[in-house]
């Protein structure tokens, strides 16, 4: 055995030998003992090693030496699988998880959150201690409450342990909680939400614990503007869910919801009057942006207040509203079924995108069109019908769109140019934005010029426009052969390429 292994079998062995009250010194050399030897090492004496003497000194007052053995405890725990660390020291993690001290509760949590992702089937089996972690859930303390939280969703992770989280005891434990104060409700919440995505099962469960209804009552609130929005946040997260979304609805969760926003098209000064309602109309949106991404032919006919508020929004709207707005279109054309939805609504997309001719609106206009037309027209599913869609959608805009785009991509100011030159990327990537760049007298030259760009933001997104050139399966039948050597050898050579420069030198110099 080497000088470092017998150093720490030492020490461990010491600790039993001793009185509590002069422990404190062997833990410290114990714990530079430990850092000094090799994981490997230490997995190799584990065994033999009296862990329990360990343990033992954390049954003193002395809060330095607790802190102290709990920093060496992690330390030897970490080497020895979960199920060991269960069969073997089960009763002294709830020991030391009870303890008065918080810093000491999260070096227990800590060894624990290890175990509930090795090993959440066999920590769901000792049951004491999976109640003991579930009482943490109320401590303020930042490092124990979160912790205790993600520990009991990490074992409901598993199937066969879900039950035991929603056992009696563990249930009333919850409910505890809940009663100390928001923030320990909202945790608890989160947790059900984090399980019930999961699988329709588990949403039965958090159901059935009375649960998921509480949590629907806060989002139907409006007597804390906070409060609401938190449960309605938490709401989206579970409708991101097939099962999620169905239960909802069964439950007339979404309805109450368009309810909400339909209150919010009909009182415009309702974001005036009410404290907080803008958040509750950001949030609103989000929902069912998350909803239409999903389900957009679903959502964007059944539910007109939803459509209405986006697109006004997108258009001359609430202008605090407009980019969760032009996100939530994003989110909705990222998929050829929501660029299909979209379409269908036929002359209003027309009237809130388009409504105004791109080439003479304010820039502020400019700005907001070509933010939405980056995800309308992007297109990774290039079928003939899209490819005439997002055509179609580039063109209302007025055949000096392109010339307009380019325009603004030579501007001096980063807040136009970049916009502009991811427009410019898009549109390089789509066949008929390709004849359109074939076209335009110039451009060719311009898309090849390394000088036209000096910020390190601009190099990258005039790249990044020659590269979906270079690399579309198109742009050789569009642009010529010829030209896509040049485009190859641009994007070959890399962002930050520069020239080199010959130089003769004159006698004399």
């Amino acid at each position: 055995m080497a000088a470092s292994e017998a150093a720490v079998s030492a020490l461990v062995e010491r600790l039993s030998q001793i009185s509590l009250n002069n422990a404190t010194e062997a833990l410290e050399e114990l714990k530079i003992a430990l850092v000094a030897l090799h994981p490997s090492a230490l997995r190799r004496i584990i065994p033999n090693l009296s862990i329990g003497n360990v343990f033992q000194c954390l049954n003193t007052q002395d809060r330095s030496q607790q802190r102290l053995c709990g920093e060496v405890l992690n330390h030897l725990l970490s080497t020895i699988s979960a199920s060991a660390v269960l069969e073997n020291f089960s009763a002294q993690l709830i020991a030391w998880i009870k303890l008065p001290d918080d810093s000491l509760k999260a070096l227990c949590l800590s060894e624990l959150s290890r175990i509930s992702k090795e090993a959440p089937q066999e920590l769901s089996q000792y049951e004491d201690l999976v109640l003991a972690v579930v009482e943490q859930l109320s401590s303020d303390a930042l490092d124990v409450g979160p912790a205790a939280a993600s520990i009991i969703a990490n074992i409901g992770q598993d199937p066969n342990s879900l039950m035991v989280i929603f056992k009696e005891p563990m249930i009333k434990q919850f409910s505890e909680a809940m009663k100390k104060n928001a923030v320990t409700r909202f945790r608890v919440y989160q947790i059900a939400i984090d399980l019930s995505r999961q699988n329709p099962e588990a949403l039965t469960a958090c159901a059935h614990a009375g649960l998921l209804r509480q949590l629907v009552n806060e989002a139907g609130r409006d007597d804390d503007v906070l409060v609401q929005l938190n449960a309605i946040e938490l709401l989206s997260d579970l409708a991101t869910s097939a099962h999620g979304l169905q239960f909802l609805d069964e439950q007339g969760i979404v309805e109450k919801l368009e309810i909400m926003m339909a209150d919010v098209a009909q009182n415009p000064m309702g974001s005036l009057v009410l404290p907080g309602k803008w958040y509750i109309d950001n949030w609103l949106i989000k929902f069912f942006g998350g909803l239409a991404k999903n389900h957009p032919k679903e959502v964007l006919s059944k539910f007109e207040h939803f459509v209405r508020l986006v697109l006004s929004n997108v258009g001359d709207g609430d202008p605090n509203l407009r980019g969760v707005s032009i996100d939530t279109v994003g989110l909705i054309a990222s998929t050829p079924e929501g660029k299909a939805a979209l379409d269908k609504l036929g002359e209003i997309i027309n009237t809130f995108f388009f409504s105004k001719s791109f080439p003479n609106s304010k820039l502020r206009d400019k700005l907001k069109i070509m933010k939405i037309l980056i995800f309308l027209l992007h297109t990774e599913h290039q079928t003939s019908e899209l490819l005439a869609l997002t055509e179609r959608w580039f063109v209302t805009c007025t055949p000096e769109a392109f010339s307009c785009v380019w325009s603004l991509a030579q501007q001096p100011f980063p807040d136009t140019r970049l916009p502009a030159l991811h427009l410019l990327e898009t549109l390089a990537s789509l066949p008929w934005g390709q004849k359109i760049i074939n076209s335009t007298p110039g451009f060719r030259e311009y898309a090849l010029d390394r000088t036209t760009e000096h910020s390190k933001e601009s190099k990258e997104g005039k790249f990044e426009m020659v590269r979906a050139l270079a690399e579309s399966p198109t742009s050789a039948e569009i642009l010529g052969q010829p030209y896509m050597v040049h485009l190859r050898e641009y994007v070959n050579q890399g962002l930050f390429y520069v020239s080199a420069q010959s130089e003769v030198a004159m006698e004399g110099d």
